[in-house]
């Protein structure tokens, strides 16, 4: 490719503003020495739009997906093979090497696992009796969204532990990352310790959005417990009444809650054994990952702000998680009605905190795609300009009915310049390049 050309238009009200950046994969997805975009906004008499899921990576994702499928039909080229050929090894538009980028690991395992290579290439050439069946493929980005934030960690004297932070849990797992982060880095079961969250009373934190509090609070959460346990063992090798009183620095350890030697040698006690013998209640240590360079005007700014989130080209490197997409659609040939009957999405969002719980968010991103892309829309009366279908009943939303099988694959490798334990954005990315990858499997079964 030598050129791309992005052109974009969105609406916004007659008395508001709002500002959806369609060219923002469009610039980074593929290489090209040259590149031009340009975005028209344009006010109508009808309700400002708002942000959903992926704003701006979402809908520029569909414009320069379909235009690579569309490039490849008319050049006789598959389209993967097509993506590989322009694949970017570094940002061409900030010119900085990736932070990590498993997008052509992605494709690889996304393709085997859905069994690309039997794709027939003409369109309108693969049926099951009157159903027309097509394969689509997509890819998908979206931007590492760093920024700072607080958290305090508490062991008490009976062995548990408390986190606390003023960020929130919508139901994306903080509670349970923020919990496992603790309990790894001090060595103790997951079970012992109780996550307090969404008090403004408690360590300050920054906007839970835009895929980046994982990254943001389990650096904090491992801050804060790093030092708890340093006080702990700086305690049990200092304080006459500790047991392990006079032992030299760096021959303890904490695992399984149980304090000892690595080696195996001499004494061992839990950890409220410990903290009883030290006669202490409690350590307390916050972990904050605000530079000290801070002032504390750019201090408060950072938890009142949510544009203080770091730029994901600062530096040396462009961070970004990665995702590619393989639809199988059914159309029915009489009616022209459309299915997806499968999706396999091979993901790169770094380390993952917690398997199960990128699984779901994947997949809720996958399942809000399809809806995207074949049932949604918001209808507006062009006499008033308001929304006619406000409700359950009449905007189609996906049901089980609607959701065929998806299988997810994450590739990612840990990032350390992203965030402080190796991981990228999860939320947001499961619904980038879903949307094309359907418009690019209709018209493989159709020809249209």
């Amino acid at each position: 490719i030598q050129s791309i050309v992005h052109r974009g238009v969105n609406e916004t009200a007659v008395d508001g503003m709002w500002v959806e950046p369609l060219g923002s994969v469009t610039s980074i997805m593929y290489a090209t020495p040259n590149f031009s975009s340009k975005q028209n906004v344009v006010r109508v008499n009808t309700v400002v739009p708002g942000a959903k899921r992926a704003p701006g990576e979402n809908p520029s994702a569909f414009g320069i997906e379909c235009a690579i499928d569309e490039l490849a039909q008319e050049l006789g080229i598959d389209p993967l093979e097509m993506r590989l050929i322009n694949y970017a090894e570094q940002d061409p538009h900030a010119k900085k090497a990736w932070s990590t980028r498993q997008l052509r690991e992605a494709f690889a395992a996304g393709a085997e696992a859905f069994g690309w290579a039997k794709r027939s290439r003409e369109p309108r050439s693969m049926r099951d009796g009157h159903q027309l069946i097509g394969w689509g493929v997509a890819a998908g980005t979206y931007p590492v969204r760093r920024a700072y934030g607080e958290a305090v960690v508490k062991l008490l004297a009976d062995g548990s532990v408390e986190v606390e932070s003023s960020s929130i849990d919508m139901g994306q797992g903080t509670y349970t990352i923020l919990a496992q982060t603790a309990a790894e880095t001090l060595g103790v079961p997951v079970e012992k310790v109780s996550v307090r969250l969404g008090d403004s009373h408690f360590a300050r934190a920054g906007v839970t959005g835009g895929s980046r509090l994982a990254g943001v609070m389990t650096g904090a959460v491992y801050k804060a417990a790093g030092q708890a346990l340093d006080e702990l063992i700086g305690l049990a090798l200092s304080d006459p009444r500790s047991p392990f009183h006079g032992l030299q620095a760096n021959t303890l350890q904490v695992k399984g809650g149980r304090i000892a030697s690595p080696r195996g040698d001499g004494p061992e006690f839990s950890i409220a054994e410990l903290m009883r013998a030290l006669g202490r209640e409690k350590i307390e240590a916050k972990g904050d990952t605000v530079p000290a360079s801070f002032t504390p005007e750019q201090r408060y700014d950072n938890y009142t702000t949510i544009a203080m989130a770091l730029p994901h080209t600062e530096g040396d490197y462009s961070r970004h998680s990665w995702c590619a997409h393989f639809v199988e659609v059914r159309v029915d040939e009489d009616f022209g009605t459309v299915r997806v009957s499968r999706v396999v999405s091979a993901l790169d969002s770094g380390r993952l905190y917690n398997p199960k719980l990128a699984e779901s968010q994947w997949k809720g991103g996958i399942i809000m795609g399809i809806g995207q892309a074949l049932l949604e829309e918001g209808i507006v009366d062009r006499r008033h300009g308001r929304i006619v279908n406000g409700n359950l009943a009449d905007y189609m939303l996906p049901t089980n009915a609607d959701i065929p099988d998806i299988q997810t694959i994450s590739v990612g490798i840990p990032d350390p310049h992203s965030s402080a334990l190796g991981g990228k954005g999860v939320g947001e990315l499961g619904i980038v390049g879903v949307a094309p990858a359907i418009a690019n499997a209709v018209f493989h079964a159709t020809g249209k």
